[in-house]
């Protein structure tokens, strides 16, 4: 009896001690969803409140609309065409960014696309100084050709001495793009 506890005692040690060497887990990485202003352009008639359109120059060579025929999160989604050639179009929204210098950002959209050309629509980050000078910008992939709704998305590390955040969605080229449920999360360690 006394060589079974003896034994007992060992083998608990020994479990004791693996438990110890153990590697110790990182902590978990802890999304935080940042307030985008009518992220699923619900709030919309015929201005996309909260979210700004400009394009390169010139006249007017966009067709933007609120689409309540197809969207995937409520009732609408933006529609953006190009109608004449121009270098780029762009819906934009600005968001203080305070806070967050060397933490993760991640921005998602759902996609749809039709007869874009070689340069495409993307998403993008623009990283901007209290002053709102430029610093950085990071874009997603190019979304081409025609393509049914599908989650496009770009992640950054936010750049030493930001302030502000635009989010931007852009037309480079000819045809036509959707976009819908758009998020934007600030991914920090715990």
């Amino acid at each position: 009896m006394v060589t079974a506890l003896l034994l007992l005692s060992a083998c608990s040690d020994k479990n004791q001690t693996a438990e110890q060497s153990l590697p110790q887990e990182k902590p978990p990485l802890q999304a935080i969803s940042l307030p985008l202003k009518n992220p699923s352009f619900e709030e919309s008639d015929q201005f996309v409140k909260g979210w700004g359109f400009s394009q390169h120059a010139g006249e007017p060579a966009y067709e933007v609309s609120i689409d309540t025929s197809d969207s995937t999160d409520g009732k609408h989604s933006y529609r953006i065409e190009r109608k004449l050639v121009q270098a780029w179009g762009m819906i934009n929204q600005w968001l203080p960014l305070d806070s967050a210098v060397g933490k993760s950002i991640k921005l998602s959209a759902m996609i749809k696309s039709e007869a874009l050309g070689p340069k495409g629509f993307d998403l993008s980050l623009v990283f901007r100084k209290a002053n709102k000078k430029f610093i950085s910008e990071i874009a997603s992939e190019i979304v081409t050709g025609s393509h049914e709704w599908q989650r496009l998305e770009v992640v950054a590390v936010v750049p030493a001495k930001t302030a502000h955040l635009q989010v931007t969605a852009v037309l480079n080229d000819a045809g036509t793009a959707w976009l819908d449920d758009v998020q934007l999360t600030l991914i920090d360690k715990q």
